[in-house]
């Protein structure tokens, strides 16, 4: 099995993280895993060859997955190590598409012979109609929008370590009712390989950077929780500068703000969810628009592009292609470059989000939302960075518009049902809105609704903009993903609350 982790735990280390560099650097033997992982591609000829026996018993199009991923993943908590992880993932996985029937196999290795047993059972699963005989693949060129400037394969472990300490320090110095902190730092530095069998070739590298701050505080029996993440696709120039500092405050900030918080009130009100709430419509309408719902037809935005579905204020795109974002990539896990898919344009559907298999079954082009999780899984349609834009009106005056209702800070946990979309969203940070003023902080609040209903109730949308960074989950496969919205207000939405 071509997996290499080592796992550290340390523990009662006195006061700070204070560490010699020596005990937390990676062992000579890693960097030669890691070098040695990404020469043992297979040559051109035994890529074709696993392509043939993918489709030699049907199908009407094969690839071949093949990943290289260094990864790190650190825990911090009461000002100490309590977990280091670091390791290489390598592997490939073969993929055969017969329709709507998908084959798909992979194995630990990239050994030319295995991954043709592999090829051989995907065949099995797909079988059926007339087989092709794949293209020679010829190596592609696309932009390259994604980069490091500081590789994170270059870090040493102890410099990362000296970044969280400065994050503990940080929000531990907001104030004496901060009682714990913990961070949670994750990073991976992938090379993929993806052939066709229609004759596409593609290598390319991504970096991903996750910063994970949470923070609780206590004053009296008042206790309160705050969190704050950091991450994109950039090297560890990500955290150069104050942005570990930054979001060490931020977290603690928003953990005593919330100390203060009376119980959330209950009914239908207006509410103006803050810029980088775009989480909510993530989850409320951006999986209705994934083409393999629409194909099932388990979603109500099937069957309705042209339709008005919005009100005006709503321009809605999925777009793979801006720079250092979480979501972002140069090519898809199918080898398409990066595109932006026009979802919604004010407040006219104009399309989905496509895969290769959704756009051959549907008649369309793809638009690069073909996402795995790893070389274990094959590629599905997924979302990458899901913003609705911004408009004119100016954010304060939204608020200063709205005689009584909830000012949505920040999201928590969520559950939606892609079918019909309906959706209940957990609050994490929220405030009450009175005469036009954001006043007290509340707690317990759940936003209850419709996907599709507060699509048609957004009457406000601010010239502000901020997203937020996170993880997906869909069919057992988590891909990272960015959301972003400006200020906007939706005129009614069931508050849950315990007032």
């Amino acid at each position: 099995m071509d997996r290499i982790s080592r796992r550290t735990f340390i523990k009662d280390m006195g006061k700070g993280l204070g560490v010699g560099a020596a005990a937390l650097s990676a062992p000579a033997w890693f960097e030669h895993a890691v070098a040695q992982a990404q020469l043992d591609i297979p040559s051109h000829s035994e890529m074709y060859n696993i392509l043939t026996r993918a489709l030699s018993r049907g199908g009407h199009y094969s690839d071949l997955f093949l990943e290289v991923r260094q990864t790190a993943h650190i825990v911090i908590a009461s000002s100490e190590i309590k977990a280091m992880e670091y390791g290489i993932l390598k592997g490939g996985g073969v993929r055969t598409v017969f329709g709507e029937k998908v084959g798909y196999a992979y194995a630990e290795t990239f050994d030319p012979e295995t991954l043709a047993d592999v090829a051989d059972t995907a065949a099995r699963i797909a079988a059926g109609g007339g087989g092709i005989q794949p293209i020679r693949a010829r190596r592609m060129n696309f932009p390259q929008i994604i980069s490091a400037r500081k590789p994170i394969g270059d870090a040493e472990v102890v410099e990362k370590v000296r970044i969280l300490e400065r994050v503990d320090h940080a929000a531990r110095a907001v104030g004496p009712h901060v009682k714990q902190v913990r961070i949670d730092y994750r990073d991976a530095a992938q090379v993929f390989t993806v052939v066709s069998s229609d004759g596409r070739l593609v290598t390319d590298e991504l970096p991903v950077i996750y910063l994970r701050v949470t923070v609780s505080a206590a004053r009296g029996e008042a206790v309160a929780e705050g969190m704050c993440r950091v991450s994109g696709r950039r090297g560890m120039e990500l955290l150069d500068g104050s942005s570990p500092e930054d979001a060490g405050r931020a977290a603690a900030q928003q953990a005593l703000r919330m100390l203060d918080a009376r119980p959330a009130p209950t009914g239908e009100m207006p509410v103006v969810i803050a810029k980088g709430g775009g989480v909510m419509f993530h989850e409320a309408v951006g999986h209705g628009l994934e083409a393999d719902a629409v194909l099932k037809n388990s979603t109500v935005f099937a069957g309705r592009v042209g339709e008005k579905v919005a009100t005006e204020l709503v321009t809605l795109h999925d777009d793979s292609t801006i720079p250092g974002m979480r979501g972002s990539f140069n090519v898809d896990d199918e080898g398409t470059p990066g595109k932006k898919a026009i979802l919604i344009e004010k407040g006219v559907l104009k399309g989905y989000m496509q895969d290769l298999r959704t756009a051959y079954n549907m008649g369309e082009e793809t638009t690069a939302n073909g996402r795995r999780q790893s070389f274990r899984h094959p590629a599905i349609v997924r979302m990458t960075n899901t913003n609705l834009l911004p408009g004119v009106d100016n954010p304060d005056e939204i608020v200063k518009e709205t005689k009584r209702g909830v000012f949505a800070a920040n999201f928590g946990g969520g559950e939606v049902d892609v079918t019909s979309g309906q959706f209940t969203f957990g609050l994490r940070e929220a405030y009450l809105i009175e005469d036009g003023r954001i006043t007290a902080p509340i707690k317990g609040a759940n936003l209850v609704g419709s996907g599709p209903e507060v699509l048609t109730k957004i009457d406000r949308m601010g010239s502000d903009f901020d997203s937020w960074a996170g993880t997906c989950g869909k069919s057992d496969q988590w891909v990272p993903v960015t959301s972003g919205c400006p200020t906007l207000r939706v005129t009614g939405i069931t508050v849950g609350g315990t007032a």
